[in-house]
This record gives C-alpha cells, sequence and structure tokens, in this order.
C-alpha cells in the first residue's frame, strides 16, 4: 500500500480521535498505523513480524482479503503476502470470521496445500500466474469468498477492540 502525504495524519490521531471515526475511515488509518509499521524495514516479512500481536493479525488477514479481492487466493500464495498463509486461518478465528475460516481451511485440505511450503507457487514472471491458477479450483473458492461477509468488518470491530494496540 504505502503511506501517503494525505494519509499522514492518521499517524497523529490519538486514540480516541481515531474510535471516534465512521467504520470506513477507522479501518483505513488502523491500516494506515500498521502499514507505516511495516513500511519502515526493508523486509516485509521483518516489517510484519515488528507488529504487536493485534497488529499482526489485523495486517495479515487484510493481505488475505487485499490480494483475494484483486487476484484471487493464488495471488495470495504467488505474492510475498504468502508468509502469512500458516497465519491467516487461526487469525481468522480470533476475529470471527469462523466461514471465511471454514472456506480457507476447506481448500487447504481437499486441494493438499500445506500453507507452511508454498515454493510451489514461485513464479518469476507473470506470465507465469495464468499456469499456476490452473493448478486448483481458485475460481470456486473466489466465488465463495465473495459470498461471504467481508473481512473488513471483522478486522474492524477487532481494532477497535483492541484499539489501544493500534
Amino acid at each position: 500500500m504505502g503511506l501517503y502525504s494525505k494519509d499522514a495524519h492518521y499517524l497523529k490521531l490519538s486514540l480516541e480521535e481515531l474510535n471516534a471515526l465512521s467504520d470506513e475511515q477507522f479501518f483505513y488509518a488502523v491500516l494506515v498505523r500498521t502499514e507505516r509499521k511495516v513500511d519502515g524495514f526493508a523486509d516485509w516479512g521483518e516489517g510484519v513480524n515488528s507488529l504487536n500481536p493485534h497488529q499482526k493479525i489485523f495486517y495479515c488477514v487484510n493481505w488475505l482479503e487485499t490480494e483475494v479481492n484483486n487476484g484471487g487466493l493464488c495471488q495470495f500464495f504467488v505474492n510475498h503476502s504468502r508468509m502469512a498463509a500458516p497465519l491467516v486461518s487461526d487469525y481468522m478465528a480470533i476475529i470471527g470470521a469462523q466461514e471465511h475460516k471454514k472456506l480457507y481451511d476447506d481448500f487447504l485440505l481437499e486441494n493438499g496445500i500445506d500453507p507452511k511450503n508454498l515454493s510451489s507457487f514461485d513464479i518469476e514472471e507473470l506470465e507465469e500466474f495464468e499456469g499456476q491458477y490452473e493448478r486448483y479450483p481458485f475460481d470456486e473458492y473466489d466465488d465463495a469468498f465473495d459470498e461471504l461477509e467481508p473481512l473488513e468488518s471483522y478486522l474492524t470491530k477487532y481494532a477497535r477492540e483492541h484499539l489501544e494496540s493500534f
């Protein structure tokens, strides 16, 4: 995502001001605040691991939703965001997104995908993405995911419940 100068004001908000924002603004502000921490690291994984537990849950689950909404679950597995793949199932349970967790877990189980080893999803050229996408029934997962309540609503509620962490 990256931090834009227009977003810098979100970093200066007090917790009271942050909590007073509409859900949409609150979500974006929390995202900016966590993204800023991650962006401070040259290595994305180190940045993610620098987050406190509540921020890490928020950030990783948001990446799943972002990738699935942009290019599908396959994109999540292909991109650097896949480092969150072993974590997001537990994280979705923590935020109360049980249907999302079940969909994700069932897809992994039914297709024999180990989220701790996604090296078979390594690609070097964009053209290789199509080949990866055809390996599994990603369309079915993506379509089912689209039918569920957006993870953003769970993440917003979770972040408000743990406001002091953001």
